[in-house]
């Protein structure tokens, strides 16, 4: 008797390679720090700058920082650092 071995010749999707769970959202971001991770394409930055602005504007004593991760995906170290030093991280990509 033979076996027959079958492959699936169709590669994971990168997106399910780095599935993140997500953290419960906080009822406000007064008093908050929002960190803004940028993955370096074409205006992601100019959406998120303005994403900040508008949540500057919207929230009292509100901290913004901004990361720039330099590609798709942002490198863990970025990740990290933006998960330990904000309340709250936004990230975008853009074209």
């Amino acid at each position: 008797m033979h076996l027959l071995e079958v492959l699936n010749p169709v590669a994971e999707q990168r997106g399910l390679l780095n599935v993140l769970t997500t953290n419960s959202r906080p009822e406000s971001l007064d008093d908050k720090t929002v960190g803004l991770l940028w993955s370096g394409t074409h205006g992601g930055d100019v959406a998120l700058k303005r994403a900040g602005e508008m949540i500057q504007e919207r929230f009292a004593n509100v901290s913004v920082n901004f990361y720039t991760g330099g590609n798709y995906p942002a490198p863990p170290p970025i990740v990290k650092q933006a998960a330990e030093e904000c309340d709250v991280v936004i990230g975008a990509t853009a074209d």
